[in-house]
């Protein structure tokens, strides 16, 4: 598209004009080498961004969006700050309709919808939209994901033409400006550092920091930031009159706008109070907010207060859903007390937002009011894990997403208190093998860890079940050396160890042994891994496990040859394929064929 001041002919651009602008450009789209380049790209999900809507942004955010795209044409990464409710989210949007004309629809990944994502989760949904597998070889590779992973994307992304990422709400994963995610921080740090030609779009409460001290971005002395702040007060005047206070007298209605600095939510909230009870109550509010000296959020939070009235409790409950939600969802927080029209009256009232497609969802900043106030938190979240459970799955899935509805309802059990229960629910779906089987070994990681204490090795277990405890410790174990870290394996296969003996649990007892064996193996040492195989065979074979004891026979045959003892080797792995036979075990049959077809004639060559 070019420069874009070549389409601003005035100091300040009117809505009219950026509403030209994006008719322009979505035609400009229309044209067969635009259309070859775009058609490279899966589209991303947007956000929502409705007719009325892309008007109001177009008329009162025409100089906040002339900044960021000019800002663009210099920088690589575009940080969008402000505070909570002021429209970070909504400007965002608003620039993909005037992305150049050759640059595809942007990928768009929200933190706050994705508060658990880990780098493997981000760096699956950029492959699949740039149809860039090479991306997630770690997967392929069963290992978690790290620099040279990174260094594909930001390699690809120099390769390819301009494309636009936008990372939506930053401040969701960061703790006093520091990443809490050291996997997520690096992938920042390489979109900062390295040669590409994306342009990167992040939205944020504050200013992100790494671990050097470095800043996300450059910080320019006299330099503009692009700092979103609230509306103009000519602009929030004309909202408030636009959108059903035409009535109030202007200097009424400047003194509401001024009130709460322009701030979008705090606006939106101003209608609805106006409506119901007149300028003046609403004046006398501000004003004593003012005389407390209260800042916007909080005059935002006195607002939504008396906004929110009697559909308080209601909004309290549904705050703990941390995805989209279908009204089914919302009905099962109902109470009896519960009015048969509540949803209808929050849409109208601008508490509760819809796509008006079946899914609903709270503003950030009214979610985390709302939620600050639930008094009953236990009681809500078991009703989010009642509402997941109740949701149909597909009868094959295969991929982590048709899981969600179950990794949901463990995250709302613990978040309950209610740990055994979270812990049969992943037993019940089978998540552990499921996600093993798609190479989502970190899921498993997060998924263990909401059920075991802050110290894993030395608090009171928060599972009452101590067989289940053990059965955690040892899965996480499983996952770490599934990740290619055997010595963190160890440190869990231990302690689960330790607790299957304690308990009496032979069983378990003979499977963390196995285990042991196999980090052991990775780690280089074969006799030491000989010894846990040993003792988990003899287990096996007192307790008449015939799949343990083909196991173990078969690991024992591996690691004498890789000892260099192809007899010994031979002699085990003929034992572990006639039980693999005789239990009908295709995967001792096809590791122990395999090797034994390595091993013929070595043993003629044995000293």
């Amino acid at each position: 598209m070019g420069n874009y001041n070549t389409f601003f002919n005035f100091n300040t651009p009117s809505g009219d004009e950026f509403v030209k602008i994006i008719e322009y450009l979505d035609q400009k789209r229309q044209e067969t080498v635009n259309q070859e380049i775009l058609s490279r790209y899966n589209p991303s999900t947007l956000p929502p961004y409705p007719r009325r809507l892309k008007e109001f942004v177009s008329e009162n955010r025409s100089e906040e969006l002339i900044k960021a795209l000019t800002y663009l044409e210099s920088h690589q990464i575009l940080l969008i700050s402000g505070v909570g409710g002021v429209g970070k989210s909504t400007l965002a949007r608003a620039l993909v309709d005037l992305r150049p004309v050759n640059v595809p629809e942007p990928f768009w990944f929200s933190f706050h919808d994705n508060q658990d994502a880990k780098l493997s989760d981000i760096l699956e949904k950029l492959a699949a939209y740039m149809n860039a597998p090479e991306i997630v070889s770690f997967k392929a590779e069963r290992r978690e994901p790290g620099k040279i992973d990174i260094d594909k994307l930001t390699g690809e992304l120099h390769r390819r033409s301009e494309i636009w990422l936008i990372f939506d709400d930053l401040s969701t994963i960061l703790a006093d400006q520091n990443y809490t995610d050291k996997e997520i921080e690096l992938l920042f740090f390489s979109l900062r550092h390295n040669t590409h030609n994306a342009k990167v779009i992040i939205t944020s409460r504050v200013l992100p920091i790494f671990e050097n001290g470095e800043s996300l971005i450059d910080v320019v002395e006299d330099e503009e930031k692009q700092h979103l702040n609230g509306l103009r007060t000519d602009f929030a005047v004309d909202y408030l009159a636009r959108n059903g206070l035409g009535e109030v007298e202007p200097q009424k209605l400047e003194e509401l706008a001024t009130g709460v600095d322009g701030h979008l939510l705090a606006l939106k909230l101003l209608v609805e109070l106006v409506k119901r009870f007149g300028a003046k109550d609403i004046l006398a509010d501000l004003n004593m907010y003012q005389k407390e000296k209260e800042d916007t959020i909080k005059k935002a939070r006195r607002l939504f207060d008396k906004l929110a009235g009697d559909e308080k409790e209601f909004l309290e409950r549904i705050s703990v859903y941390r995805e989209l939600v279908s009204m089914k969802g919302l009905k099962d927080m109902f109470t009896e007390n519960t009015s048969i029209d509540i949803v209808k009256k929050l849409v109208d009232k601008s508490l509760l937002e819809t796509d008006h497609n079946g899914s609903y969802w709270l503003h950030p900043l009214i979610q985390e009011f709302s939620y600050g106030d639930l008094k009953d938190k236990k009681e809500a979240h078991m009703l989010a894990v009642k509402y997941y459970l109740s949701l149909p799955l597909p009868k094959n899935p295969t991929k982590k997403e048709d899981l969600q509805p179950v990794i949901e309802a463990h995250y709302h059990a613990c978040e309950a208190g209610e740990y055994d229960f979270a812990a049969d629910i992943i037993w019940r779906y089978n998540l552990p093998s499921l996600l093993n089987l798609w190479e989502n070994p970190r899921t498993l990681i997060d998924i263990y860890k909401k059920l075991l204490p802050d110290d894993h090795f030395k608090d009171k277990p928060v599972l009452k079940d101590k067989q289940t405890h053990g059965a955690v410790l040892g899965n996480l174990g499983t996952a770490y050396s599934n990740l290619g870290e055997p010595r963190k394996a160890i440190e869990y296969y231990e302690q689960a160890l330790k607790i299957s003996r304690e308990i009496g649990d032979r069983r378990g007892e003979g499977n963390h042994l196995g285990n042991l064996g196999l980090a052991y193996s990775d780690l280089g040492e074969p006799r030491k891994a000989i010894e846990y195989y040993e003792q988990a065979l003899k287990i096996s074979r007192e307790t008449g496990d015939r799949r343990g004891e083909g196991n173990h026979l078969g690991n024992l045959g591996l690691a004498y040859s890789d000892l260099g003892e192809p007899r010994k080797a031979i002699e085990f792995l003929k034992q572990s394929l006639s039980i693999g036979k005789a239990i009908e075990d295709p995967r001792i049959i096809s590791i122990c064929e395999k090797k034994l077809k390595e091993l013929d004639g070595t043993d003629d060559n044995e000293n």
